[in-house]
């Protein structure tokens, strides 16, 4: 992945865990919204270059420069994530069982949704369980909650960010399922968290 879109995405991140619109970031950094849209799409080299922008960028939204490196490096490297060794909690309603150790699922950062929609059916169907990680960023194509400031969360496939959030959903269509690409305004998101455990309850 292209280190300008790593250092993108990882702005974003913090912008929302800032919960700020890219208007209200833009300000406090003293810059515009067309621009502060261009560094979370990559699309500006001057954010991944100029050590100085960086540094005023993050700190308006009350972040470290080692903390947009902490997320840059997270999403760089898609590293996997463990728990600490000998842990055997499981979240409830969970077990291992069919010699599937659920371990690594038992760990901070990760929540879990029941899904309302046949939206991504059939990857993910009305009524299944969805477990999503709060603590890593979304790559393209990965199925994610997305967290609305009214409450609701949708599940939708990631396609990218920028000025506004780019994702994907199913329609149903007979026996097949045709895509439609959505846009949502980043003011309403207050998260977009990548599903990392999907099933049903049944």
């Amino acid at each position: 992945m292209d280190k300008a879109l790593i250092y993108g995405q990882a702005l974003a991140q913090l912008r929302m865990r800032a919960r700020l619109s890219q208007d209200k970031a833009a300000e406090a950094a003293g810059t515009s919204q067309p621009t502060w849209a261009r560094y979370e799409s990559g699309d500006s080299r001057a954010f991944l270059d100029r050590l100085a922008v960086r540094s005023k960028v993050v700190r308006a939204l009350g972040f470290s420069l080692r903390d947009l490196e902490a997320e840059a490096e997270l999403l760089a490297i898609d590293m996997p994530y463990g728990t600490p060794e000998g842990s055997q909690g499981f979240s409830a309603g969970f077990s291992a069982s069919g010699g599937v150790d659920l371990a690594p699922f038992h760990r901070p950062g990760l929540q879990q949704v029941r899904i309302q929609t046949d939206e991504l059916s059939p990857y993910l169907r009305a009524g299944s369980l969805a477990i999503y990680d709060t603590e890593r960023l979304p790559l393209p194509g990965e199925g994610v909650i997305v967290r609305l400031r009214d409450g609701r969360s949708l599940p939708r496939f990631y396609v990218r960010q920028a000025a506004e959030l780019w994702v994907e959903y199913w329609v149903a269509e007979g026996d097949a399922h045709r895509r439609v690409i959505q846009s949502l305004n980043m003011a309403d998101i207050t998260g977009i968290y990548p599903i990392v455990l999907r099933g049903e309850t049944d």
